[in-house]
């Protein structure tokens, strides 16, 4: 098997080589062919499942802060190294270089990637490498630790795919198999105006990701009932989120306040006392993984292809 650091001398082509030219892209699932699947609530469970386990308090991004910002720098990071290519400048995973492509996405400050990438550092999940052709720059490079998660977060969203479509499904990101973690990196760029176009479009749901651990909070939210009209729930019992996720209870009441000012969040009941998720949350939260479900068997296909695998299409 072989790793992103092991990227010199892996099998794998350079994506420059295999990324799909613009207008090319693979023949992948649509949102609306994800939403009218009959398994879509199973797939919506398990997302959210799948989701709130990789972002709970304790394990990495968490804490370090697990937002929006940050988790599309990780994402970039491991695909600029993937990329890299020592003889060709333009490839160098450098710090500068992370910041200019994550301001493509609009949700994290040049300032931010500074800190972010120092205690990225700091904490064992990034090298900074001297480039053998001009010492005086350092190379961005993931260490194990950083790829490990990579591949837990990539079958995060590969998981609720395989509950939709299991023939001929999705076994590469889910068996973490780390050939295939080294195609998706590389692949992933051609996909990067998409899956941009994707959070912009989402902008509402989006809006929380940009608040530490806010949408993992709704979705927890979510999982223990609060769609239901019915429900009774209060926000005292959210309560035991703020550990889990590693953020205080002030925390919580504020991301409550914010979802209720936006539609998401409603109260009822004596002295409005019950909390419940609106309808409008369900069908923007519902487009949300619906859309991002489309961007990941895209980058699926776009990483098969890399490898030299025909991934088909099958209804």
């Amino acid at each position: 098997m072989t790793s992103l650091t092991q990227r010199q001398t892996s099998a794998v082509p350079s994506p420059r080589e295999n990324a799909a030219p613009a207008g090319k892209l693979p023949a992948h699932r649509s949102a609306e062919e994800i939403l009218a699947h009959p398994d879509f609530p199973a797939a919506r469970r398990l997302f959210v499942a799948k989701h709130a386990k990789v972002y709970e308090a304790g394990t990495f991004p968490a804490q370090l802060g697990a937002d929006v910002g940050r988790v599309t720098a990780l994402a970039i990071l491991v695909c600029l190294y993937a990329a890299y290519d020592p003889t060709d400048r333009a490839t160098w995973p450098t710090l500068n270089r992370l910041k200019d492509e994550v301001a493509r996405f609009g949700f994290a400050s040049p300032r931010l990637i500074d800190d972010f990438a120092a205690r990225l550092a700091q904490t064992g999940y990034v090298e900074m490498e001297r480039q053998p052709e001009d010492n005086r720059v350092r190379l961005l490079k993931p260490t194990e630790r950083l790829l490990d998660w990579d591949r837990e977060w990539i079958a995060a969203h590969y998981a609720p795919l395989d509950v939709l479509y299991p023939e001929p499904g999705y076994g590469p990101p889910l068996r973490r198999d780390r050939d295939f973690q080294a195609a998706h990196a590389g692949a992933a760029p051609a996909a990067f105006d998409a899956i941009a176009a994707m959070m912009w479009v989402n902008l509402e749901i989006v809006f929380f990701l940009s608040a530490t651990s806010a949408l993992i909070i709704l979705l927890a939210f979510f999982e223990m009932g609060g769609a239901d009209p019915d429900a009774r729930i209060r926000e005292g019992d959210l309560a035991h989120l703020a550990p889990r996720f590693g953020v205080s209870r002030t925390h919580i009441r504020n991301i409550l306040s914010v979802a209720q000012e936006r539609g998401f969040v409603v109260r009822s009941g004596p002295r409005n006392a019950f909390l419940h998720l609106t309808p409008r949350w369900m069908t923007a939260f519902d487009r949300f993984i619906a859309d991002s479900l489309v961007q990941s068997d895209l980058t699926y296909r776009l990483a098969l292809r890399a490898m030299g695998i025909e991934a088909p299409y099958r209804s």
